[in-house]
């Protein structure tokens, strides 16, 4: 029908949502732009049989630099649309009038980190007949997250809708943001239609809101469907993938059985497409969901200002207390002294450098990555002792080290502070020397040379050198990787806080009274610090934790780390997963590495 509407496709890039919010910083420009290059930008410009314009919104505070990349991307692609304002439901409004003529407008979404199938905007227009007014939304998609994993995904109106509307004199047109893509109904009747796979969530650790909610399927759908670039494992079948399946089987279980809506969701979006393609009428907007959620969430509240979540709390933290300090009291049993495993730590000493590596497992072995990380600040210079707390009945099975490392064993009382204690009252010329390192073994890596950063430390001119700082609670410097000078450890002061090293009563008054407690000391005794880096400098807010919200800009920085934690834990599986695909692809990190 040509001539009978014009099809406008609408991206948000960077526009912020609020009046006092600040531009988004360089990195999340650049790491944003990474997914709009290989995913969005070649699924949409490399549409069939499909005639329609583009326009994308950019927030105008940016480096000139990252402007100008933008206006050469655009070139014959699509129109990008400059300003600080923040984003209102109407801000495509007036630049959408400005380019359509026809009686009809058909306005279609897709966020800047996603992809659309080859023939989806011509599978849109196939909806039109002159309609005044209507959402259109292809409820199947599928999710892809930085494992490569891909998985089903229904979707009731979903990020991808479109809008056709006939266009009336001296009223701008609404465009589909007029309201949220989920409550579409509450603003127009909704066309569900059933087609094959046509649009592609990536899932990654910056997205707002996305989590993976539907079966692992074959990756050959993305091949069938879609023209990009995006990373994704195309190579597994068979026993593989039926074991992928499994696994994904049980994640889903754990997220419906913690979240219901999200299986309301699920099943809501899969008994909808069952009955094929079907207009739903204009209404209130509320789904199965809604309701479920709205239940969840009266549940919820209850639960949380019942007397009987109270005592649940106080026994589960009484208990977590009393298991904590019959394992201290069992440590206090056993011998306080250092015990040589393997190596000879005195002839390590004498040295102007030296590191001291604090280690813990509830296992046998020594933890592979305190070795690694030992063997790399041996090769560096730093003979190494490494300092494994274990609780007495625990037996340490001796490790193969280099021949500049030594491995010791101490009870697990005191955390880090504790085994570097030990390390310092047991030999007091660790303390005299010109360069000490107090490490431990939260760090995975390193991934590429530690030379640089230790020669950073060396020169920095200050009394001690910590890789990163923070503001929470309270300004200080983190300490899972220090630097000491010119003997400082050596002095009074410093050596009276590691003799005052106690058992605490919990891992947070560890880090109060120790953490907190040395950067207080350093201030007191008016010693001279620096940090590598500090969310200021990794274009992070202030609260932020550069090992945590900052770990991708301190690898692009030459920080050689990433934090233990981000690919161990449950509840950081998504986090964990882009993680380790960034380390596979940069330095070749396999999974047996990074685990």
């Amino acid at each position: 029908m040509p001539g009978a509407f014009d099809h406008v496709l609408l991206t948000r890039f960077s526009a912020v949502t609020h009046p006092e919010a600040p531009p988004m910083p360089e990195e999340w420009l650049r790491y944003r732009l990474g997914f709009f290059y290989d995913a969005c930008y070649p699924s949409v410009t490399r549409q069939q049989a499909a005639e329609f314009s583009w326009l994308v919104l950019f927030d105008d505070r940016c480096s000139d630099a990252f402007r100008a990349d933008i206006e050469d991307l655009a070139e014959g692609a699509f129109t990008p649309l400059w300003t600080h304002e923040p984003f209102r439901r109407d801000s495509f409004a007036g630049p959408v009038a400005e380019r359509a003529t026809a009686p009809h407008l058909i306005t279609t979404r897709i966020d800047s980190d996603d992809a659309i199938a080859v023939d989806f905007m011509a599978s849109v227009q196939a909806q039109f007949d002159s309609q005044v007014r209507l959402f259109v939304n292809f409820t199947r998609g599928v999710q892809i997250d930085r494992t490569g994993a891909v998985c089903r995904s229904d979707i009731l109106a979903s990020p991808f809708l479109s809008l056709i509307e006939r266009r009336e004199a001296e009223r701008p047109p609404d465009t589909v943001y007029v309201t949220k893509h989920a409550r579409a109904r509450a603003s127009g009747p909704v066309l569900e239609v059933r087609a094959p796979v046509m649009w592609a969530q990536v899932v990654h650790g910056v997205n707002l809101s996305n989590i993976v909610n539907g079966p692992r399927i074959g990756p050959a759908v993305i091949a069938d469907r879609f023209d990009f670039t995006l990373g994704y494992d195309d190579r597994i079948a068979g026993g593989r993938l039926l074991a992928a399946r499994a696994k994904q089987r049980g994640r889903l279980t754990r997220l419906w059985t913690k979240h219901p809506g999200e299986l309301t969701k699920y099943a809501e979006a899969r008994v909808a497409r069952s009955r094929g393609t079907r207009q739903w009428p204009q209404d209130d907007g509320s789904t199965w969901t809604d309701r479920v959620q709205t239940s969840e969430n009266r549940v919820r509240a209850t639960w949380h200002a019942s007397g009987a979540r109270q005592r649940l709390r106080a026994a589960l933290q009484s208990g977590r207390q009393t298991r904590w300090d019959l394992t201290a009291r069992a440590n206090r049993w056993g011998s306080a002294d250092l015990s040589v495993v393997t190596g000879d730590p005195e002839s390590l000493l004498g040295g102007s450098r030296i590191a001291v590596l604090a280690e813990y497992d509830r296992a046998s072995r020594v933890r592979p990555n305190a070795t690694a990380l030992a063997e790399a600040l041996a090769s560096a210079g730093y003979p190494t002792i490494v300092v494994c707390a274990r609780e007495p009945w625990v037996r340490l099975t001796p490790p193969v080290v280099h021949e500049r490392v030594a491995v010791v064993r101490r009870p697990n009382l005191g955390y880090d502070f504790g085994s570097w204690a030990a390390v310092l009252s047991a030999y007091p010329a660790v303390a005299r020397a010109a360069h000490v390192v107090l490490t431990n073994d939260s760090l995975l890596g390193p991934f590429s040379p530690i030379d640089g950063l230790l020669t950073t430390a060396e020169t920095a001119g200050t009394d001690i050198w910590a890789a990163t700082s923070s503001e929470l609670p309270r300004p200080h410097v983190q300490s899972y990787f220090l630097t000491f000078h010119e003997g400082v450890l050596a002095r009074p002061a410093l050596k009276n806080f590691f003799a005052g090293v106690t058992h605490q009563h919990s891992k947070k008054a560890v880090v109060q009274a120790y953490e907190m407690g040395l950067s207080q000391l350093l201030r007191d005794e008016k010693l001279t610090t620096a940090a590598g880096w500090t969310a200021q400098d990794l274009g992070l807010p202030p609260a932020a934790n550069p090992t945590f919200h900052g770990w991708r800009q301190l690898l692009d920085a030459g920080f050689p780390f990433v934090k233990r934690v981000l690919v161990e834990e449950r509840h950081l599986e998504q986090l964990g997963a882009e993680v380790r695909d960034l380390l596979r692809h940069r330095f070749g990190v396999g999974p047996e590495t990074v685990r």
